[in-house]
């Protein structure tokens, strides 16, 4: 079994109770305590470094406070236990269940079966995951007036897209179990695969309409290989390495993630091809809510609703008036628990939850029950682990949403802070008893005339600068909202290193309490015989998604183009694939979906959407996917200098002397 399954501490057999000693209740009580309290911890230590570094940095660099604080630290909260219950459920009743099915069903059924059984499984397994909820609760960081397919597709065509992703990866296990069946190099589907989605992407961007949608396409690659889905198919490939004499190759499960992540971006970017004829393109604001224009806006936003209700939230109140009729007052917000735990809402999260666990239990059960004709191991542990799933999915959900999107979105909203003046509403200032003629005029050496506002504090008059828009004459009250210059200093240039820097370290972070990685590394430990090092291999990953990650948000605030670094990123890497072994080549491959994890990705893609948000971009996905592609650049190029290095202490070694003792980095 490779190491990733047996660090998952999968059950194996069950104990004969009767012969067990009593156990006092108290005594058990302490137990379950302490062993909740280890998983608990183990999910803290997890989340616990890229949320405190988001939020140390926007506090004490940034300077800004961070909004709806109460909500965004209830939110990581239900992440953390909703993580720990999932893990636990997935652990009880959803692994164990998917590594029998996996021993079992290829000597039971055909080659048929057993690869519509795979595609099936990798489909549900999709819905599954944690992290696709992202797309659901970022919908609202896109313009629709900016980018309207993509905005069509993170709102009302969600489905879509998860379906999208979803067929994507259901293919890439079925081709995987066949790849493992008639033990088939990897390298062909990789040299087929790569080059089909970059010209895929190339003729995307051609088009206005598509070019928004190929950094969502390459991003929701890294979604679909979380902790479900990746031991899921390594436990299905496991079995299937075993019927066709492999089995006790350590990399006889490697590969499937690698394809798991590049189909989903042929279906989305299909899917896009396939709508963007009903879709309008980009323009302004006010040609979007036209009157002329009113059934595409329809058709983008999803109904008269939600156009009047985006239109509200865009357009002035004389505007809205004119062209919606008299506006209605937005509701207030509920107040007491209802704020934090509105009905519909949690309404909402329950059905999610359940359309993302139970399809993909019934799956197994029927492949175990009715395919296989298996007795079910440990009913009792596989009904609660369900449980478990089911409410750790509803507590992540709802934290996601409430927490780490908000967090994520917090920061990547304040990062240009670094590098220009900003406004701060947090420390407004109303001033009541406001007239005209108490404004004083000043001349600005262009010719334009300044305007202030004489006020008074406790060291004297000051001049407010005094700006219309914001003065209610009726009221007689205007409101101040004073600004404050670049965190980096005047010159911008320092302002961006820090943000790229910023990135850079959150990557590599991230990734070092990434535990899947470990796995993986014991994996390639085991395939060299000691000569490539976990440690290593840990370094070198979490080095190339950090270097990745600042690529990606360099894009966003420069506005490169994605496709021609995501041509050069991957054309190095199938060069470096083409000199490199066989099994070597699928872990490093295989290594950019362990980084991806269900904290990492929703903070990540947050964050570029927030600050693309500030910087005008129609669209800032992408810093997944170049956090995905340089970590294989990376490990491809470690694997030559181990294997340089290996050659070098070769040589050195004189005949008749004693060997040297060989390290690895």
């Amino acid at each position: 079994m490779p190491p990733l399954l047996q660090e998952m501490e999968l059950p194996t057999s069950r104990p004969n109770l009767a012969d067990a000693p009593r156990i006092p209740l108290r005594r058990k009580f302490a137990l379950v305590g302490a062993y909740a309290r280890e998983r608990l911890l183990r999910q803290v230590r997890a989340v616990a470094f890229i949320t405190a570094y988001l939020a140390l940095f926007q506090l004490f660099v940034l300077q800004a406070p961070i909004l709806e604080f109460a909500q965004v630290a209830l939110g990581i909260l239900a992440v953390v236990v909703g993580l720990a219950l999932f893990m636990e459920g997935l652990f009880l009743a959803i692994m164990p269940l998917g590594e029998r099915c996996g021993l079992r069903l290829p000597a039971r059924v055909g080659l048929g079966a057993l690869v519509a059984f795979a595609a099936v499984l990798g489909l549900t397994a999709t819905y599954a995951e944690p992290a696709i909820g992202f797309l659901k609760a970022q919908g609202s960081a896109t313009l629709p007036w900016r980018a309207p397919l993509l905005y069509y597709l993170l709102n009302q065509g969600v489905p879509l897209t998860v379906g999208a992703v979803a067929a994507g990866v259901g293919l890439a296990v079925a081709l995987g179990v066949f790849r493992s069946l008639r033990n088939w190099s990897l390298k062909p589907f990789l040299f087929t695969a790569i080059p089909l989605l970059l010209v895929l992407s190339g003729w995307a961007a051609r088009d206005p309409r598509t070019a928004a949608i190929v950094g969502l396409a390459w991003d929701s690659g890294g979604v679909t290989t979380g902790p479900v889905t990746v031991p899921l198919l390594i436990a299905l490939g496991v079995g299937v390495s075993r019927i066709a004499g492999r089995g006790d190759e350590p990399a006889g499960g490697l590969g499937v993630v690698t394809l798991a992540s590049a189909l989903p971006v042929m279906m989305v970017l299909l899917l896009g091809f396939a709508l963007a004829p009903r879709f309008p393109l980009p323009g302004a604001a006010d040609d979007f809510f036209a009157p002329a224009r009113q059934a595409e806006a329809v058709r983008v936003v999803g109904g008269e609703a939600q156009l009047r209700e985006l239109a509200a939230a865009h357009l002035p109140p004389a505007e809205l008036a004119a062209r919606f009729g008299d506006a209605t007052e937005t509701p207030p917000l509920p107040a007491g628990p209802r704020r934090f735990f509105p009905r519909a809402e949690v309404r909402t999260h329950v059905l999610g939850a359940a359309k993302a666990i139970l399809p993909l239990a019934a799956v197994l059960l029927f492949a175990l029950l009715v395919v296989v004709r298996d007795r079910l191991p440990h009913a009792d542990e596989v009904a609660l682990g369900l449980a478990f799933s089911l409410a750790g999915m509803l507590l992540f959900s709802y934290g996601m949403d409430r927490g780490l999107s908000s967090l994520g979105n917090q920061a990547g909203r304040t990062l240009p802070r670094a590098w220009e003046t900003t406004e701060r509403p947090d420390k407004a200032v109303a001033y009541r008893g406001v007239d005209e003629s108490l404004l004083v005029r000043a001349a600005r050496p262009d010719g334009t005339v300044a305007e202030y506002l004489p006020t008074a504090d406790k060291s004297g008059p000051v001049f407010v600068p005094f700006h219309r828009e914001r003065y209610d004459a009726a009221a007689g009250e205007y409101r101040w909202i004073p600004e404050e210059g670049p965190v980096a200093g005047d010159d911008a240039a320092w302002g961006y290193v820090l943000v790229l820097v910023f990135v850079f370290v959150m990557g590599v972070g991230a990734t070092l309490a990434e535990p899947s990685l470990n796995a993986l590394g014991i994996t390639l430990e085991e395939l060299t015989t000691g000569t490539y090092k976990r440690s290593f291999l840990i370094l070198t990953v979490a080095l190339g998604v950090g270097t990745g990650m600042a690529m990606g948000f360099g894009r966003i605030l420069f506005a490169w183009p994605i496709v021609p670094l995501l041509a050069g990123s991957y054309a190095l890497a199938l060069v470096l694939t083409w000199f490199s072994d066989e099994e070597f080549a699928a872990i490093a491959w295989d290594s950019a979906g362990v980084t991806t994890g269900p904290i990492t990705v929703p903070l990540v893609i947050a964050a570029g959407l927030g600050i693309g948000q500030r910087a005008g971009v129609a669209e800032a996905f992408g810093v997944v996917t170049m956090g995905s592609v340089f970590p294989i650049i990376a490990v491809l190029l470690s694997g030559f200098l181990v294997a340089a290095r290996r050659k070098s202490l070769e040589l050195d070694e004189e005949p008749g002397a004693a060997p040297l003792r060989r390290t690895a980095p």
